[in-house]
């Protein structure tokens, strides 16, 4: 797993490759979370950290609904 601080690849909606800095990892429950943003941006996006069979690890975008709401609950907490 990578570490807060590391670069991330992650890949937009039409392909295009997305180099993110990771800013932090949350866990809930079983499943793990990152948070991270462009470098030097004030963004910061969620994605779900998702393990596949081959051993790779691919991050998958949450979007802005239920799911983003546990993880920003979660991380808020976090950083009280």
């Amino acid at each position: 797993m990578n570490q807060v601080g590391d670069i991330i690849k992650a890949y937009g909606d039409n392909g295009q490759e997305i180099k993110l800095e990771l800013i932090d990892v949350v866990d809930i429950g079983q499943s793990k979370y990152v948070i991270a943003g462009p470098i030097d941006g004030e963004e910061a996006y969620a994605y779900k950290v998702v393990s596949r069979e081959n051993g790779m690890v691919e991050y998958a975008s949450i979007g802005s609904g239920r799911e983003f709401n546990k993880v920003l609950s979660a991380y808020n907490e976090k950083h009280q």
